[in-house]
């Protein structure tokens, strides 16, 4: 019975909107408008290069189309890059959504190669323009080869390799030994520049 009803999401999705969805779950139960899976669940959309493991989903149709997932302890793989979180909202079609609650995100910066660490409370994410957007009630944390950094807010595209930092911004760079607190901060990710707006600046100087 499982397996009729993986090939019956997949055809759906084949038929809206060109792409083929497999999902892998311990319980399924398909309902009109909305089909629920729950334990060990797996969703891959070869297509998008995306992969989504989580706890239990739910994916319901908008526009008569399936395409909105509702996911609980989820970890999402994209292409250079993974995120967890406690609870996911995704448009398949779109490929936008966001994240909530304990967010934890790895991403390979396609301008430095380095990694991108980023802890936040919320993020939103579009895997189509590859944008990366956060916020947290205390602070957000971003880790980007020696530099360190907490604000309240990040923006991060990884296609024009900008990072921006909003909100009582405090920044650590090993490298070039400054400590820095802004009320906003961009960084470019291929050279590690920065310009910053109502900055103080702490030199870190070696004895």
């Amino acid at each position: 019975m499982k397996k009729i009803i993986v090939l019956f999401i997949c055809f759906l999705a084949v038929f809206y909107f060109a792409k083929t969805v497999h999902i892998v779950a311990d319980y399924v139960k398909p309902e009109k408008e909305q089909a629920f899976y729950e334990g060990n669940v797996k969703v891959e959309i070869e297509e998008d290069k995306i992969k989504v493991y989580c706890e239990s989903m739910k994916v319901s149709k908008y526009q008569n189309e399936w395409r909105l997932v509702d996911a609980k302890k989820s970890e999402v793989f994209f292409e250079d890059g993974v995120a967890t979180s406690t609870a996911l909202k995704y448009d398949i079609k779109l490929k936008t959504g966001t994240m909530t609650d304990n967010v934890k995100a790895e991403v390979i910066d396609k301008e430095s190669t380095d990694t991108i660490l980023i802890n936040c409370d919320s993020m939103d994410i579009d895997l189509d323009k590859d944008i990366f957007k956060g916020s947290s009630q205390d602070v957000v944390k971003i880790y980007k080869g020696k530099i360190e950094a907490t604000a309240k807010r990040f923006s991060y595209d990884r296609k024009s390799g900008k990072i921006e930092l909003e909100g009582n911004v405090i920044l650590l760079d090993h490298d070039k030994n400054i400590k820095m607190w802004a009320d906003r901060v961009q960084i470019t990710t291929v050279d590690d520049k920065m310009v910053a707006t109502n900055a103080k600046v702490e030199l870190i100087v070696e004895e």
